[in-house]
């Protein structure tokens, strides 16, 4: 090889070695770096785009323990069709993650990325790969966990009173709701197996200024809210309010890889009307 050509060949190597340390992918010992999601290029990451390998378990020696929620996962963001992909690792790739890379000119391109199952925010790209078609399966979003729950377990809260129909001043009235504050949903989404779980506090105002915080909905014998109203309502009466403020987690497991992640807080509110009637002594 002549001067012209070595000196070529280095030019492209420093040049290829340059870009990358740009975008934050790779360090002079290649090893990976975490990026930020404005740094790499096809759109950005998001965690509500997170892929897996369906035709491939997740590689040895990318766990902490036997916890398969914890330690690294290899995931995707998927690209979209790209004719003649190439696959790039970034750094090399060790003997047991190359084949999570795909091959040369399989139709789908996508970042390959290790995720840490307990943060999935942090995130270090290895390089970019070529999938066939089918073999990425979408992880479970929070939103579909929410959806879950919310079809059949996140009702408006009912307000139950005693007295039942109207409230007199001076005399305590109670109130609670038929909810326990807790929901639990088991689905299946994709292959994948998804339990979720969620509690509620009890945020209540009785209309009057009144506010109550409770952890139980109450019953009819022990309700959660004991209030004495001063004055007499007015039109069709107080409006007694109650918020039931869920949060929770979620855990889903499948194709040899598993995540978690929180629930909200999502509020659900129920609300009546309530009439008190002033109580007026009577001189004999």
């Amino acid at each position: 090889m002549n001067g012209n050509g070595a000196r070529c060949s280095w030019r492209a190597k420093l040049w290829m070695l340059a870009v990358a340390m740009v975008l934050g992918i790779v360090s002079v010992s290649g090893t990976a770096k975490r990026v930020s999601a404005e740094g790499e290029p096809g759109g950005g990451l998001g965690s509500d785009r997170l892929w897996v390998n369906a035709a491939l378990r997740q590689p040895p020696g990318n766990r902490a323990g036997s916890n398969p929620r914890s330690g690294w996962a290899l995931r995707y963001e998927r690209i979209g069709n790209r004719p003649g992909c190439v696959v790039v690792p970034f750094g090399g790739a060790a003997p047991p993650i190359r084949p999570w890379f795909g091959r040369d000119n399989n139709p789908v391109a996508a970042v390959v990325m290790l995720v840490n199952r307990a943060n999935p925010a942090d995130r270090r790209v290895v390089g970019r790969g070529c999938l066939g078609n089918g073999e990425l399966v979408q992880a479970p979003t929070r939103e579909e966990m929410l959806a879950a729950l919310d079809q059949d377990l996140l009702a408006l809260p009912q307000v139950n009173s005693s007295p039942g129909n109207r409230g007199l001043t001076g005399m305590e009235s109670w109130f609670w709701t038929t909810s326990n504050g807790h929901a639990e949903a088991a689905i299946n989404i994709r292959g994948f197996v998804v339990e979720a779980t969620a509690d509620a506090k009890f945020h209540w105002a009785t209309g009057d200024g009144g506010v109550y915080e409770t952890g139980a909905g109450g019953s009819q014998r022990n309700p959660a809210v004991r209030h004495i109203y001063n004055s007499k309502s007015s039109g069709t009466g107080y409006g007694v309010t109650l918020d039931m403020i869920w949060a929770g987690e979620y855990n889903w497991f499948g194709f040899g890889d598993a995540g978690a992640g929180q629930l909200g807080p999502v509020t659900r509110s129920g609300t009546r009307s309530y009439p008190v009637n002033e109580v007026r002594s009577v001189l004999q």
